[in-house]
């Protein structure tokens, strides 16, 4: 990582714990500043490592050499407290870790939230002239956004409940399906609408998983069924009082238990006939 450049700091981190107490708090900002805005590999004690935006590869001997570098003696903090401390970033959903014997690779949660490209704004140019910094660390103009893949799995995971990794076979569906011209929303919608007809359903959650919703045999089917949706949602507006124009509390109740179950069935007969269930 490079150590140009800069990272975004929300004002609500003084309701955080870790405001309280300084070495916490440098801490926390070490982790921000050393997490990766983009992928890449690292070599790391001599393995080579693929990390996403926002994920770090560390070592309990690793951060305290950081963390302590310039500091007196007596005012070190010592590598199991240190690590202490980010297990308890893990335990308040800031971060999670996944370790080896070798190494861990810290992936700091929502990255991709907190640390979006920002607009600047020229004042020398009329307002819809603007420049726009694509890369927080490197300020680069020139470069793409790179594809935020842990975002999407990490999105997948909030929608269904689940714990997929930012594995290189995810990875690839997802680049696969962006190379056949599908977007980030896409995928969003994908993963919202299906995870909402699913979750709660016994025999179809286990297919909230990438390689099936992000497989190329289903995704565009999933995309129209979610776009759908939306459309319809879109046309019934709704009164003062909450109904839809025209109709009861209870025909908007069966339409949409109508609706939700027949999703299901074809949903089931498809998967059910690819699948072999």
């Amino acid at each position: 990582m490079s150590d140009q450049g800069w990272i975004s700091l929300y004002r609500k981190i003084q309701n955080s714990f870790v405001w309280t107490n300084s070495d916490q708090l440098k801490l926390w900002l070490l982790i921000l500043m050393k997490a990766n805005h983009s992928e890449n590999k690292f070599l790391f004690n001599g393995n080579e490592i693929f990390l996403s935006s926002g994920q770090m590869v560390t070592g309990r001997d690793a951060i305290a050499l950081e963390f302590n570098n310039g500091v007196k003696p007596v005012q070190r903090v010592s590598s199991r407290q240190l690590w202490r401390w980010i297990k308890q970033f893990e335990k308040e959903q800031m971060l999670s870790i996944e370790s080896t014997s070798r190494n861990s690779v810290i992936t700091v949660k929502n990255w991709s939230e907190y640390q979006q490209p920002v607009q600047q704004v020229s004042s020398k140019r009329p307002a819809p002239v603007q420049q726009v910094s694509t890369n927080n660390n490197d300020n680069n103009e020139d470069k793409e956004p790179p594809v935020d893949y842990a975002a999407l799995i990490s999105y997948l995971n909030e929608k269904s409940g689940r714990a997929f990794h930012n594995t290189e076979a995810n990875r690839k569906l997802i680049k696969a399906r962006l190379n056949d011209g599908f977007t980030k929303k896409d995928f969003q919608k994908v993963i919202a609408y299906k995870s909402a007809e699913w979750k709660d359903n016994a025999d179809m959650s286990k297919y909230l998983r990438p390689n099936t919703l992000f497989a190329s045999t289903h995704f565009d089917d999933y995309l129209n069924e979610a776009n759908t949706y939306i459309a319809s949602q879109g046309k019934t507006k709704t009164t003062s009082d909450g109904q839809r124009q025209g109709k009861t509390e209870e025909e908007i109740v069966a339409e949409r238990k109508k609706h939700a179950e027949e999703i299901t069935r074809r949903a089931e007969e498809r998967l059910n006939n690819e699948h072999g269930d």
